[in-house]
């Protein structure tokens, strides 16, 4: 987003209509809490516009010699207001606030874990998107509320100012006129401070950004062993020192343009107000025109209405600035998935078809999130002109077992990202059974493909449910324990005391069990037996096994998945011998293809690939160990 879009001046009809958007969604997920902040900003109204006529009616009281029993019941009737509405407030504040707003987070903040789950995949590979997307989730909860209380503090004000100032009219017009001004001044500082404020914010939010990935280093188990064998912790340390000081400096660079608003502006302007009224009610008061209890009740009164409407203006001029952050949250709930869902549901699987299809990265096409400067324009254009994959053509029948083979950076983890449909092809086609799978609805055709990742991921829940990969009933035991033992993970789960039941980690868990990577990676590896995939991609999960062992283990996958159609990703060939087709990638483009035999012979780019890696087994004694396996 360019500079300009930043500094946009928002019309009031957006600050309006965004203000309204979070208080309707409130009001949806929480219908009691927009209730009780509405009555609770009547009834704080009302104590602070009661208690200044009672200290004015309690003064006057004094002034004029009245008896004690007047006095008395005025103090007894306020005694009794007092402890209603503080009893009230306390029971709001102790035991509803704390339940509905807790109510409120769960509620939006499920809307938005939803919504994650819908983006393109690519909108994780745009750093701004992202940046957008982190400051969504952070920011929701917390204006939501923001949102709320100063809807019910502006009730509060509205109701209390309105009364002190009508009560003040009756004493001088000329002071209700000067304080009128000092309140148009507030405004003006305030809707400048805002709009400091939120640019403040969105500058400093990349780098909070850094702060926090840095602190999840620390404090992850995921890196305790790196961080203390290597010298990332160096690294580590300069950086937050740098990041930290960014910030700094960004805070002093905000804080003079603070100073400048609320300093020099509204600080200098609403004192000077309240010193020339004070000098007026003394004039006043000495000519006779005002007794000193009322005088005394008056300068409490100003001070009174002066914090008033100091903040109720303030609460008025903080709505343009919810509106800004707001405009980004109902942005990221309105954003459009480039892929669309179709309306097919998909037959039982005969064929995937890639005709001329190429892929490259583009930023997103939403036009919050399009670059338009010159500098932004050629670093686009930079960007889309790195393809990825180039005008590919292959077809993989029902029940194949596919090598998909190439270095790293081939292209080949892409084309399973195109296959899932996480990505559509920039150009060409993918059939499924000759049918473009964007005519198929995307849930239920990636129910028909199992995968397991490289860097696949172990939830912090049961066995059972990291084997179903969601919700796991008693109803699945069988097929979760076959899952396991086809896996080759029976012999762990023998000495597990609560067996499928167990907890992985301790991430919430204390008596929760951390295994291994190979055991973590037979888990997941599990997933793609326990649910009846037609098509089962294995995007190298075993890169970091030795040859012999991951030659074992995609020899029982192929054992496992014998009516089933498996692709395998890798960049070592251990396994392309038994496959019944090899496609060669490199640079992005599909250069060979066929069985392993037909390579060799054709002694192309697959042929010197396999040379090198047969002449690395053999020096470590691995090609016996593969030729005894395959037997």
């Amino acid at each position: 987003m360019s500079n300009k879009a930043h500094k946009k001046k928002q019309k009031i009809s957006s600050i309006l209509g965004n203000n309204l958007f979070m208080i309707k969604k409130i009001a949806k997920y929480t219908p009691w809490y927009f209730f009780w902040v509405v009555i609770e900003g009547i009834i704080w109204g009302m104590i602070n516009s009661v208690s200044a006529y009672y200290t004015f009616n309690l003064l006057n009281t004094v002034s004029e010699g009245k008896d004690f029993p007047y006095a008395f019941k005025i103090i007894a009737i306020m005694a009794l207001f007092y402890i209603l509405a503080y009893m009230f407030d306390r029971w709001y504040y102790c035991i509803q606030n704390l339940f509905l707003r807790y109510k409120l987070h769960l509620k939006m903040h499920e809307e938005l874990y939803q919504k994650s789950l819908s983006l393109d995949l690519a909108c994780f590979d745009d750093p701004e998107f992202y940046n957008d997307f982190v400051w969504a989730m952070n920011e929701s909860h917390g204006r939501a509320n923001e949102v709320l209380d100063d809807m019910g503090k502006l009730i509060n004000r509205v109701v209390a100012s309105s009364s002190l100032i009508s009560l003040f009219i009756t004493i001088d017009p000329i002071i209700a006129l000067v304080l009128f001004f000092s309140s148009c001044v507030t405004i003006i500082c305030n809707l400048v401070g805002n709009k400091i404020s939120f640019e403040h914010s969105k500058e400093s939010n990349p780098l909070w950004r850094k702060n926090s990935y840095i602190n999840r280093v620390y404090h992850l188990s995921d890196y305790a062993k790196e961080l203390r064998i290597s010298q990332a912790n160096d690294l580590l340390l300069k950086e937050y020192d740098d990041n930290a000081e960014k910030l700094i400096n960004m805070d002093v660079k905000y804080g003079k343009k603070y100073f400048l608003a609320y300093g020099l502006g509204w600080n200098a302007i609403s004192n000077l107000t309240f010193s020339l009224i004070l000098i007026y009610m003394i004039i006043m008061l000495d000519r006779g025109s005002l007794l000193i209890g009322g005088f005394a009740a008056s300068a409490t009164m100003i001070w009174r209405i002066r914090w008033l409407l100091t903040d109720l203006i303030e609460r008025l001029t903080k709505f343009s600035k919810h509106s800004l952050f707001i405009e980004k949250y109902r942005e990221f709930l309105d954003f459009t998935p480039r892929i669309k869902k179709g309306e097919q549901t998909p037959p039982p699987f005969e064929s995937l078809e890639f005709r001329n299809v190429s892929f490259s990265y583009e930023f997103s096409d939403h036009p919050k999130y399009n670059f338009h400067d010159a500098d932004h324009a050629s670093h686009k254009k930079e960007s889309e002109s790195k393809v990825v994959l180039k005008n590919i053509n292959m077809t993989i029948h029902a029940g194949e077992k596919i090598a998909i083979v190439g270095y790293n950076g081939a292209g080949k983890t892409t084309l399973t990202k195109l296959i899932m449909r996480l990505y559509d092809p920039t150009d060409g086609e993918i059939l499924y059974n000759g049918i473009n799978i964007k005519n198929f609805d995307t849930d239920e055709y990636r129910k028909m493909i199992g995968t397991v990742f490289q860097d696949f991921k172990i939830f912090a829940t049961s066995i059972a449910e990291n084997v179903m990969n969601g919700k796991y009933c008693d109803e699945d035991e069988e097929k979760v324990l076959k899952a396991l033992d086809s896996a080759d993970f029976s012999k762990k789960l023998s000495e597990l005391s609560d067996g499928i039941n167990t907890h992985l980690t301790r991430e919430f868990n204390e008596n929760g069990t951390n295994l291994s990577g190979g055991e973590s990676q037979k888990v997941a590896i599990a997933r793609v037996f326990a649910r009846n995939y037609p098509i089962v991609i294995m995007d190298e999960p075993s890169s970091a096994l030795d040859p012999v062992a991951e030659y074992n283990l995609n020899r029982s996958i192929l054992n496992n998945t014998n009516d089933k159609t498996v692709i395998f990703i890798s960049h070592r060939l251990s396994t392309t011998r038994v496959a019944d087709k090899i496609y060669m990638f490199d640079t992005g483009s599909l250069i060979e293809e066929g069985s392993h035999t037909d390579l060799l012979k054709l002694d192309g780019k697959y042929a010197e690939m396999f040379r090198v890696q047969s002449e690395k087994y053999q020096s470590n004694s691995t090609t016996v160990a593969i030729e005894e396996a395959s037997k």
